[in-house]
């Protein structure tokens, strides 16, 4: 195995999950602005550095507030989008650090140095940004060394086992928080779809904002999903699309649902959101944090548009 390099690198396909930024569209700016330029590893594959991952992040949650991409990589590269404006207060360096520190011991059996790398993360921060900050990064970093070969296929598994444990215990805290949950949501994956992640952060993040979830975790065929909503009648459904294969023949299974709004998020809806509107279902692209805050606003438009659709109550006769 190689060893790791001291800054941490990301593939194109790292970047993307952690910036809701689609590999296509990286590709385009680089092109089209000349931003991000990546480093080229000796294979000729894109690799980008944490400072760039940091931008772009920030590029995504500014477009997701309604400005252009294309005027904000230009107002970037102008100097108009000082790279000061991007948060990154005193201790953000230190938590990248700390996560790097968790996944490494964690990739050689350290479990109680990993343990205690967490538990000093989980002091620092909430549960939102210990997801956005260490979970999530944490996952993709791993997957990321497996991808260099800096890790075998049971290091990955292990340390993927050890974050997918402490998202479960989170989610179990916010459960039983939750006392008065304002809406019910039904929550994923497809047939084929086995990556289980995702759905448990979406899980944490939403009954922190006050939704009850159905988790029914991954792997699962549409008419089950459809069997699930005929009994127990959810406000909303949310499936994670990590993977794009079938997903034009899920979309047209996922029609046969209907009298509530299903969400779809996960890499693979980055390049299929119009496809997924033409279904009629809504997209979700980008990191979880931000597809928790588009759901809430995007049922709430559903709710209003579907009472405009409803035909007017009959007059009582006599």
């Amino acid at each position: 195995m190689s060893e790791p390099s001291e800054e941490a690198e990301y593939t194109i396909a790292g970047v993307s999950k952690l910036t809701g930024i689609s590999c296509h569209a990286l590709r385009v700016w680089e092109r089209r602005y000349g931003f991000p330029v990546p480093r080229r590893s000796a294979s000729g594959h894109r690799r980008y550095g944490r400072d760039q991952v940091r931008i772009l992040r920030r590029i995504s949650e500014l477009s997701h507030q309604g400005h252009p991409l294309g005027e904000l990589i230009v107002d970037l590269l102008a100097g108009r989008l000082k790279v000061e404006e991007v948060p990154h207060d005193e201790g953000s360096s230190g938590v990248e650090v700390t996560v790097a520190e968790l996944v490494s011991r964690l990739a050689v059996g350290d479990v109680n140095g990993g343990e205690s790398c967490f538990e000093q993360l989980r002091q620092d921060l909430d549960t939102t940004e210990l997801v956005t900050r260490v979970l999530g990064p944490a996952l993709i970093d791993m997957g990321e060394r497996w991808f260099r070969r800096e890790c075998l296929v049971y290091q990955e598994h292990f340390v993927s086992g050890f974050l997918r444990r402490k998202l479960a215990g989170l989610i179990e805290e916010e459960h039983r928080a939750n006392h008065r949950p304002t809406h019910s949501i039904v929550i994923g994956t497809v047939q084929g779809d086995r990556h289980e992640g995702g759905v448990m952060m979406l899980h944490l993040l939403l009954e922190r904002a006050g939704w009850r979830v159905v988790n029914l975790g991954v792997d699962m065929p549409v008419r089950e999903y459809r069997e699930a909503v005929e009994t127990w009648s959810p406000d909303a459904m949310g499936l994670s699309f990590v993977l794009s294969r079938n997903i034009k023949k899920r979309f047209q299974e996922l029609t046969q649902i209907r009298g509530l709004p299903i969400f779809v998020g996960g890499r693979s809806i980055l390049n299929y959101q119009g496809l997924a509107r033409r279904h009629g279902l809504i997209p979700l692209p980008g990191p979880v944090a931000l597809t928790v805050n588009q759901l809430r606003v995007e049922y709430d438009d559903w709710i209003k548009s579907s009472a405009t659709r409803r035909p007017p109550n009959p007059e009582p006769s006599g």
